[in-house]
């Protein structure tokens, strides 16, 4: 479970968020759609601890952090490092060693390639990789198919997640948030 209580934040006097109050319990999938600069990314890095803010974001795994995958819209990515080895360093932060990242490559990624030449969409494709392959306990993914292919978004739904095709059906939860614009 994730609780946020009260939760508000400014950039100097422009009050970003203000007083928001929910609760994610595990084995939902939850969606927040707002507009554009609703504070979508900055509720999202306030639960990371990205963000400094007022109020409380309780978890029942402390501390969240070492629990939570996030996916925000720009996956920063070194730049002379291939997609293989992002995953791997992605999930030995995690301490996942040992996964057959070729037979996990849900995407087929060239994944021996620099992640600095994929496409903005196979970015995406690469950071949620990882991110399914970390295992974590809760999952955020900010406008996860902004600039993916529908091929791959529909093949990435919600329901079926590839989750199977990848081994990763023993999530206690996936918490997703997605934008609708």
């Amino acid at each position: 479970m994730i609780k946020i209580k009260g939760l508000s934040k400014s950039y100097n006097s422009n009050e970003v968020l203000k007083e928001i109050n929910m609760e994610f319990s595990r084995g939902k999938v939850s969606g927040i759609v707002g507009e554009n600069g609703a504070g979508k990314t900055t509720l999202f890095k306030c639960i990371a601890g990205l963000e400094s803010y007022i109020g409380e974001v309780l978890s029942d795994v402390q501390p969240l952090k070492n629990y939570l995958g996030l996916l925000l819209t720009d996956p920063f990515f070194f730049s002379k490092i291939t997609g293989k080895e992002y995953i791997r360093l992605l999930c030995n932060a995690r301490g996942k060693r040992n996964i057959n990242i070729d037979q996990k490559n849900i995407f087929d990624l060239p994944l021996n390639q620099y992640a600095s030449t994929y496409s903005t969409g196979m970015k995406k494709k690469l950071a949620i990789t990882a991110i399914l392959l970390q295992e974590n306990e809760y999952i955020i993914l900010d406008e996860p198919f902004n600039g993916v292919d529908i091929q791959s978004n529909m093949s990435f739904d919600g329901n079926n997640i590839e989750a199977e095709r990848i081994g990763q059906n023993n999530y206690s939860l996936f918490a997703y948030f997605f934008n609708l614009e």
